[in-house]
């Protein structure tokens, strides 16, 4: 599975640098607003605030938005977000673009705005028919969602593809992963791994990771290989993602692309795991029952299986379910163990309904019962529709 864009990455670019585009709206600034963007840099933000107040409270588009930019990132006399909004929304009246850019994103959010989705749409749109890149980004998602606007992943891979032509690396991984699926456009496989690469190159974790797995799976139009897999894992993994080193610890472990080495499987499902990643938690599991890279500790390997079988893990659930059955890291419990095989067979595992059957034949009558009701209450818990 290719990972979706968080939608929490709308708003990773909320706050920005006030003056990184300001002068790009005016050929000939005033020269106080030249003085107080030079002060601004230097970090002199007294000096900058004083020159642009009286500026923008003439009605200055680009000091507005600058003196908008000052309280809402708190480099300005306080933070205060409902005084940014009100600059902004000064400069936004204006047709200033990063301010139309940035209102849009603050109603998204409900930063010194009520939030308000068709608000924020209104502003967005406007800031990207303009041609800002992030506005043109995020209003792409809004289609892609339906957030304030209908659904319509057409106009969203049109947005997404107006953002990537300015090299939008979140706005490429988006466009490519709709060509990947065929979400709103027809399926290029060719073209999505050319997107996947730019926005790679310039040091996105989704276009690395996604990519990664493209070169993993392999296909008629993307040969599979090992070694640029790893590579893009590798450098996924430097940002912590825990996919990444989930996957680099599968590398690893069987020497996919590298030799194989246990201590560094280990160590990177260890990191993922501790970010609650689950397929992690389940290969520490291994690891451990194993003592693949760490010193075997069945006890320690039912624990990890435990926590990856609440949360719906297939895999682990068969995995705690023969660890019942053994008596290896936990008390043995037949029932236990059906109940278990039942619950992974719900999900589809491998097996998991045969030996489960079999298992149940050699129960007695009264045991029989017993574990039909903890499997019962086992799948209420956590079965494939349990909440």
């Amino acid at each position: 599975m290719f990972l979706k864009i968080s939608t929490l990455l709308l708003l990773s670019t909320l706050f920005c640098n006030p003056c990184a585009f300001a002068a790009k709206q005016q050929t000939n600034p005033p020269e106080d607003y030249t003085k107080a963007l030079d002060s601004y840099e230097k970090g002199d933000n007294a000096t900058a605030l004083m020159l642009w107040f009286p500026l923008a409270d003439k009605g200055h588009a680009d000091s507005q938005y600058s003196l908008g930019m000052m309280y809402l990132e708190e480099k300005g006399p306080r933070k205060d977000p409902a005084e940014a909004a009100n600059w902004l929304r000064r400069a936004a009246e204006q047709n200033q673009i990063q301010a139309q850019s940035m209102l849009g994103r603050m109603y998204l959010k409900g930063v010194g705005v009520k939030q308000d989705f068709r608000e924020a749409a209104e502003w967005l749109l406007k800031a990207a028919r303009n041609g800002d890149a992030e506005a043109q980004y995020v209003i792409g998602k809004m289609y892609h969602h339906g957030d304030g606007v209908s659904y319509q992943p057409a106009k969203a891979a049109y947005w997404y593809d107006q953002a990537a032509k300015q090299n939008h690396a979140f706005a490429q991984t988006a466009l490519a992963l709709m060509f990947l699926h065929g979400d709103g456009i027809q399926i290029n496989v060719l073209k999505a791994a050319e997107m996947l690469e730019q926005a790679a190159n310039k040091g996105n974790t989704s276009a690395q990771l996604n990519l990664a797995k493209l070169y993993r799976d392999g296909s008629p139009e993307v040969p599979q290989d090992y070694k640029k897999a790893l590579g893009l894992f590798l450098k996924a993994a430097e940002s912590n993602d825990p996919e990444a080193l989930d996957n680099l610890g599968n590398f690893y472990k069987n020497g996919l692309g590298t030799s194989q080495d246990f201590n560094r499987a280990f160590n990177n499902y260890k990191k993922a795991a501790d970010q609650d990643y689950t397929d992690a938690q389940y290969n520490l599991g291994i690891m451990y029952v194993n003592g693949f890279g760490v010193a075997r500790s069945y006890e320690k390997g039912v624990e990890y299986f435990e926590i990856a079988a609440k949360k719906k893990h297939g895999d682990a659930m068969m995995d705690l379910a023969v660890a019942y059955y053994t008596g290896k890291g936990i008390a043995p419990d037949y029932r236990m163990a059906y109940a278990w095989l039942h619950v992974s067979a719900t999900h589809g595992t491998k097996d998991a309904f045969k030996t489960k059957t079999t298992l149940y034949e050699k129960m007695s009558a009264e045991d029989k019962k017993q574990a039909v009701v903890m499997a019962t209450e086992l799948e209420s818990k956590y079965g494939p529709y349990a909440r």
